[in-house]
């Protein structure tokens, strides 16, 4: 698309305007044209008699030409759709799987007029926020996919703590805390032809630049934001890069069987491990110490006889005592 490359060209120096008619090979009213559009949509681009243009400051943006700038992926995020509102990103991705999408492919809604949460209930998803969803094509068993959500979660969590300096810590399974609030949920789902594994879709949806007012009264205690915890805004675009590169880094692992190594960082990043939690087994709930997770990215639990339980999947909950 022309406004990246346009974009490209004029962030770190001016550039005249036939240097970028001859660099981008487009006419005189092409360049103006988008020019105009790019400033329309919030780019705060100046001009110079004889020094040309240069971009002084992007907006908080999130349209694929925005996001395809700078990016340093080789295939992860390199085939991007963008929706103003859909119901999800999963259900929308769905249809791209049908339609044999390139792994890689992310959908990403500036709101979500029916995001979901593990537990199937509602999420509310309104504009400012991070609402996307990874196709991957991962060639693993149905039970090694489910791993994605520990690689997924750890991406994140090293993402907001490790480059944007959040205190973020992971909750299992699938949960991004700063201290007890949510700031991030992923919600996992596989696409099966019969037992074939078709493809493996990661929703994603990071609480950025939200008002907390826009959140329903029920989730408004429970929830927290990324400029909440900042006090400013950050654009979502350098979040969506930064997480993509990570990902793309820790998902090549997993495929190469470095799954432990992925572990060791959910270790480190940890926001369960040491609490007392309410887990559930068999349809049962327990109340135990949360003591870690093995090697599969199963939940280990210490129960009050001082005996171990090992859980696979369900819910986890922390219980402040």
């Amino acid at each position: 698309m022309i406004r990246k490359h346009i974009l490209k060209s004029i962030e770190e120096e001016y550039v005249t305007e036939s240097e970028l008619i001859e660099k981008l090979n487009i006419t005189h009213e092409h360049l103006k044209d988008n020019l105009m559009k790019l400033k329309d949509a919030g780019y705060d681009i100046i001009h110079e008699n004889e020094k040309g243009y240069k971009l002084i400051n992007t907006p908080d943006i999130i349209e694929p030409f925005e996001i395809e700038r700078n990016l340093s992926t080789k295939y992860i995020a390199h085939n991007i759709h963008f929706y103003q509102e859909v119901t999800s990103t999963n259900d929308i991705a769905k249809k791209f799987v049908d339609n044999d999408a390139p792994e890689g492919t992310v959908i990403i809604a500036e709101q979500q007029t029916a995001g979901r949460s593990r537990s199937k209930n509602d999420w509310a998803s309104p504009e400012g926020g991070i609402w996307m969803t990874l196709i991957l094509k991962p060639e693993v068993t149905l039970l090694e996919a489910s791993k994605l959500t520990i690689v997924t979660g750890v991406a994140i969590a090293k993402t907001l703590h490790d480059k944007f300096n959040l205190d973020a810590g992971i909750k299992w399974p699938n949960d991004i805390m700063i201290g007890n609030k949510k700031i991030c949920g992923i919600l996992t789902e596989a696409v099966t032809d019969y037992d074939d594994l078709k493809a493996v879709l990661i929703g994603v949806g990071i609480d950025v630049n939200i008002n907390q007012s826009d959140l329903p009264d029920n989730l408004q205690d429970i929830t927290t934001t990324i400029s909440e915890e900042t006090s400013e805004e950050i654009k979502r675009a350098e979040i969506m890069k930064v997480f993509f590169s990570i990902f793309e880094e820790l998902y090549e692992e997993f495929k190469n069987g470095q799954f432990k190594h992925i572990i060791g960082e959910w270790r480190r990043l940890s926001s369960t491990t040491g609490n007392r939690v309410k887990v559930y087994k068999d349809g049962k709930a327990m109340l135990a110490d949360a003591v870690g997770i093995d090697n599969q990215g199963a939940l280990i639990v210490e129960l009050d006889d001082g005996s171990l339980e090992k859980i696979i999947s369900g819910e986890c909950i922390i219980i402040d005592e």
